[in-house]
């Protein structure tokens, strides 16, 4: 049985427009979820309200406001994100408590400790997170506030205190070869997964598709046209 041209066709276009459907339908069904998670910038945000409060004068309470703030910095940047770090924080009429500095593996990492006063909170977090993220990456912020009773609160306490964790990212002393390969690699095994996805699906579903004109064009159509004819002809007679 020799397969027309015409067939092929056909049967190519069923089994995309098959394939086609199947993915769009599939899209249809994924209903997007929020995580119903607090982003940071609404979390440092909400700072404002709380800076404020951070003297209750109900029942003589007060509020301890405590935030780590952690960050990759590039090489190089370290000693001058310190230095903008302790200009800022004397500008939000606060000090520096602590800072300690370590230099290994040709990079820099330190832990500043910062005090400054409840309601420059939100203002000093703001422009702490501007001065990481211009030279690096800010990658983790904690915000923690107790509630705390203000007649046994010390001076020191008044002030929130503020941690910055941060580092310099480490040189590569591995081979380099490996990691450039990396993304090629990743890329490649992604299009071969795509090639084999679509010869097991694409192969039986064109034949499969081809099967169906065939069974259509040499089959249905005739016989329909056979049962159209022997009804016209008692009435030709």
């Amino acid at each position: 049985m020799k397969i027309k041209r015409k067939e092929i066709y056909i049967g190519i276009m069923l089994s995309v427009f098959i394939a086609l459907s199947a993915v769009y339908f599939d899209m249809r069904k994924e209903e997007p979820y929020s995580t119903g998670l607090l982003s940071t910038d609404s979390q440092i945000d909400s700072m404002q309200t709380w800076g404020s409060n951070a003297y209750s004068q109900e029942a003589q309470r007060a509020k301890l406001i405590t935030e780590t703030i952690e960050g990759e910095l590039n090489r190089g940047t370290f000693e001058n994100v310190i230095s903008r770090l302790e200009i800022l924080t004397e500008e939000k009429d606060g000090y520096v408590k602590s800072l300690r500095m370590i230099y290994q593996d040709k990079a820099w990492s330190g832990l500043m400790i910062c005090k400054v006063p409840p309601t420059n909170v939100p203002s000093f977090v703001f422009g702490a997170r501007a001065m990481i993220d211009a030279n690096g990456t800010v990658t983790y912020i904690n915000i923690s506030i107790d509630d705390i009773n203000a007649t046994q609160q010390s001076q020191q306490d008044s002030y929130a205190t503020i941690n910055l964790s941060l580092k310099e990212i480490k040189p590569d002393t591995g081979p380099e070869i490996g990691a450039s390969l990396t993304p090629v690699l990743s890329v490649l095994t992604m299009c071969f997964s795509w090639i084999a996805q679509g010869l097991i699906i694409g192969i039986p579903l064109s034949f499969a598709s081809l099967g169906i004109v065939i069974l259509v064009n040499r089959g249905i159509i005739p016989i329909w046209k056979n049962t159209l004819k022997k009804t016209k002809q008692p009435y030709q007679a």
